[in-house]
C-alpha cells in the first residue's frame, strides 16, 4: 500500500509526540508518512534493515520471533500510540530483532530513521526527548521478555505449597 503524508495536526495529537515543542513536532511531520495495512500482513521481517520508527495509529501489530524448529511465535501486540521499530534509529542493531504482523488492518506512522537521527544528533533537545522515549520503550519490552523467560523457566513442583 502506498504511504501518504502526515499533517502536523496529526503529530500534535499523538501522546509520544507531547514532550515536543511545536517546532520539533513539525519536523517529525515533515520526515513522516502513514502507512495503511491490512489484517496478517507482514510490515517487517527479522532481519530485515532497519529504516523507519513506527507508531501505531490504528490497529494493532504482532511481534513474533522465528524460533528453529518451531516457527514463529508471537511474544508482543502493540497497540495504537505504542511504538516499534526501534532498532531503525540505534547504532548497535541495525537490523530487525522481529517480525512484524498485522492482526487487524490499520495505519502506521513511519518516521525515516536516517532522518530522524540526522535532526536528533543536529538538535540535541529534539534528541533527547526521542532518546528517553525510545529508552523506556526499551526497557518495557526488556521488563516483558524477563516476565515471559521466568514464566517459561519457572519450576511449578518447587513452589511452596499455598496453605
Amino acid at each position: 500500500m502506498d504511504s501518504q503524508p502526515v499533517s502536523f495536526e496529526l503529530i500534535r495529537s499523538i501522546q509520544l509526540f507531547a514532550d515536543l515543542s511545536l517546532e520539533h513536532q513539525k519536523v517529525i511531520a515533515e520526515m513522516s508518512s502513514i502507512r495503511p495495512f491490512r489484517e496478517n500482513e507482514e510490515i517487517f521481517h527479522e532481519g530485515d534493515t532497519s529504516d523507519c520508527l513506527y507508531l501505531v495509529l490504528d490497529g494493532r501489530v504482532a511481534l513474533e520471533i522465528h524460533i528453529p524448529n518451531r516457527g514463529r511465535s508471537r511474544i508482543l501486540t502493540v497497540e495504537p500510540q505504542e511504538m516499534l521499530g526501534w532498532s531503525g534509529i540505534t547504532d548497535v542493531v541495525p537490523r530487525r530483532t522481529l517480525t512484524a504482523r498485522s492482526v487487524c488492518d490499520g495505519r502506521l506512522l513511519c518516521i525515516d530513521a536516517p532522518k530522524l537521527i540526522r535532526a536528533c544528533e543536529q538538535d540535541h533537545d529534539l534528541g533527547f526527548v526521542v532518546m528517553h522515549h525510545v529508552a523506556n520503550v526499551i526497557a518495557g519490552r526488556l521488563m516483558v521478555t524477563r516476565m515471559q523467560l521466568l514464566d517459561m523457566f519457572s519450576d511449578p513442583s518447587s513452589e511452596a505449597p499455598h496453605g
